[in-house]
Formats: C-alpha cells, structure tokens, sequence
C-alpha cells in the first residue's frame, strides 16, 4: 500500500537536490475541499495505490481550486490527463449521457471527473523560493519549481504524467 511518507520522503529528496531548504516550506495532505495554501510549490494527487499526477504552480491553491478541483475541462493539462484516464468509465456510461446537448454531456462528464479527482488526496509544499519573478510586465516561471516537479515525476512515476 502507497503511504505518504513516501511522497514526502521524494519531495525533501528533491528539494535538497534542487536546492531549496525544507526549513523555508510548508508541507500539508489536503482534498479539493480543504486546500487553502496560497503560495509557490508542487502537488501531488494520490491515493492508497499510488500516485496520480504531479504539477506545480506559484499559487498552489489557486490552480487546484479554479482549475483541477472544479474539474475545468480545457483549462489544465492535469484535468485532461484525469479525463482519458477515466474515458472508459465515462463512456461505459454513454447510454446516461447519449441523448443530451453539449452542455449537458460536459456536466455529466465533469461529474463523474469532479467525483474521481475529489476522492483523492493531495500532498502539497509550498516554499518562497519557488515564487515566479517579474521582468517588466513579464511574469518569469521559476526555474527551481519546474526542477522539482520533474524530479517528483521521476521519483513518484505518476500514472497520469509522461
């Protein structure tokens, strides 16, 4: 069974190789419906059998909710990546969805997708230095961030990530 040191253990392993001391981060388990840390980090979606997905953002909360938890199809690769993972369920369905318009046939599929990904947990670290800078009027993805969340896709192995 996948526990969450495990997670834990890859992210301080992947903080020390990047750099960043574990000192100056938080580390918390959420579900959609208790994510609250505004900050820079990565996440990480999982459950007892292992790990699903991996991402990153500079305000870690802001992408779960608006994005991943309110299942916005189109609006995070994560989302897709949880919809062709859950396709065949969705369309052992069909004969629920089959004689509905568009609209109606993204909400049902959004929740069925909003049940999967609510289900599963979320180990989360935020850490200031993992913050995007500016340039003018240019917001600069932090190259530290980026390391870390493709160290925790090498050492996590996330079904859902290439």
């Amino acid at each position: 069974m996948f526990q969450v040191s495990d997670i834990e253990g890859a992210i301080r392993g992947c903080l020390d190789i990047i750099g960043v001391s574990v000192g100056d981060c938080l580390f918390g388990v959420y579900d959609c419906r208790s994510i609250d840390v505004h900050g820079a980090g990565a996440y990480v979606f999982f459950d007892g059998s292992g790990v699903y997905y991996v991402g990153e953002a500079d305000d870690v909360a802001c992408r779960l909710l608006k994005e991943h938890c309110s299942v916005h199809i189109g609006g995070s690769e994560g989302v897709v990546r949880f919809l062709m993972h859950y396709l065949n369920e969705i369309c052992a369905n069909s004969s629920k969805w089959v004689g509905l318009d568009a609209v109606g046939r993204e909400e049902f599929i959004k929740k069925i997708l909003g049940e999967k990904i609510n289900s599963l947990r979320i180990y989360v670290v935020t850490c200031k230095e993992l913050s995007d800078s500016k340039q003018g009027n240019r917001r600069v993805r932090n190259k530290l961030r980026i390391r870390l969340e493709e160290c925790l896709k090498e050492k996590l192995r996330p079904i859902l990530n290439p």
